[in-house]
């Protein structure tokens, strides 16, 4: 799975960086409501992509604020998964 995102995402920079931003976004907020839905747990996508946004400096687009258990899991996640910081 993650080989083919990393493909996508490498053909994706050659399209324009609004586009390869928003790719991005979907992806990663793809991925964390997965997997937190094999976990047992359900969460509510926009918020999720909306904590994912302003974690990583991005415009949000005024997508709905997201609940402090979901920039929780999303902080988790990107730490874990991207070794953000």
């Amino acid at each position: 799975m993650r080989i083919l995102q990393g493909r996508l995402l490498g053909r994706l920079l050659t399209l324009g960086f609004d586009l390869n931003v928003e790719a991005q976004l979907d992806a990663v907020t793809l991925e964390i409501v997965k997997t937190s839905g094999i976990e047992g747990e359900s969460l509510n996508n926009e918020q999720v992509r909306s904590s994912v946004a302003r974690h990583l400096g991005v415009d949000d687009g005024g997508m709905p604020t997201a609940t402090r258990e979901i920039d929780a899991v999303v902080e988790i996640m990107l730490n874990a998964t991207y070794h953000y910081q």
